[in-house]
């Protein structure tokens, strides 16, 4: 009757929306620095922003208020996943982009996302298919020549670290919400990006706290809206009805959307290798999400 269930393409679908929304944070981030956002001030304010919105809104239904209150005997993990997911992935990643390209830090921040599939094998029990090894490798290529052969992919060591730094935290963001099983939904992130905020608020004070002003409040709607609470909404419920190893193959097609996102925006044209290297990304999309008929009758059937 559903179709997400009877092809068990729901999960698959979750982490591609969750790269959609997520390849918008390059474009938004630059936009915010060249309206003079500091990366500890863009960073705290829209996982904040976040919090605040679906506080709101659990707060205004009193199931899931319930839900959220529910949650807190489970902080302690809420807090690793939050320093790991959004700490790391949000201070770290944010402050690459002021010192790397766009390009560079979305390849080097899901190309990490290799310890996901590793440790997916060893500890949740996930098979580590040649259809995944494929999928992976195919994408990781594929964002390598759009990464490496376009114009303009420049970074300091630092960035390069900040970047690896942030990819190795979200990494294991998505191994340890399987293994804690933590679900998925709106009080979730209540407790999510309420620790996320927490953590975030140190680096901003030590550099010295401050309100965003004039333009760059639409600028942080937006990285609040798509990238914080659609990223994260869809990922986790991806990882919660699928693999979590192949929640991370499909998100590392996120540069692809970035690329997508950037030239929208501000105009940048692929090259030959960069067109082939899309063309890679899409194919091991397509490993990734393709289930065999047999196996889809078989899921169908059972039901």
């Amino acid at each position: 009757m559903r179709f997400f269930s009877r092809t068990s393409y729901g999960p698959e679908a979750c982490a591609l929306l969750a790269a959609l929304l997520n390849g918008t944070i390059g474009v938004l981030t630059r936009t915010g620095f060249d309206q003079g956002a500091t990366p500890a001030l863009i960073a705290f304010w829209k996982c904040f922003g976040a919090f605040l919105l679906v506080a709101g809104l659990c707060a205004c239904r009193p199931q899931l208020s319930l839900q959220t209150v529910s949650l807190a005997r489970r902080w302690p993990q809420f807090a690793c996943l939050s320093l790991l997911g959004i700490f790391g992935l949000y201070y770290f990643e944010t402050k690459a982009f002021a010192q790397a390209s766009i390009p560079l830090v979305s390849f080097l921040t899901y190309a990490a996302g290799g310890a996901t599939i590793a440790l997916s094998g060893l500890f949740l029990g996930e098979k580590v298919t040649r259809q995944k090894i494929g999928a992976f490798a195919a994408i990781v290529m594929g964002v390598g020549l759009m990464s490496l052969f376009e114009h303009g992919v420049t970074g300091s060591l630092s960035g390069i670290v900040l970047a690896l730094a942030g990819g190795c935290g979200y990494a294991l963001f998505i191994f340890l919400s399987k293994w804690f099983r933590i679900g998925a939904g709106l009080p979730q992130l209540v407790w999510l990006f309420g620790f996320g905020s927490l953590f975030l608020l140190l680096p901003l004070l030590r550099e010295g706290f401050a309100i965003p002003e004039g333009s760059t409040w639409i600028t942080l709607c937006a990285l609040v809206l798509l990238p914080t609470i659609g990223g994260f909404y869809f990922t986790t419920r991806a990882v919660e009805g699928g693999q979590a190893s192949k929640v991370q193959i499909i998100e590392t097609s996120d540069p692809l959307f970035a690329t997508f996102f950037g030239f929208m925006v501000f105009g940048d044209r692929l090259s030959d290798a960069g067109m082939f290297g899309a063309g890679l990304i899409a194919v091991g999309l397509l490993i990734a999400v393709w289930h065999r008929p047999d196996r889809c009758l078989h899921s169908a059937s059972a039901e």
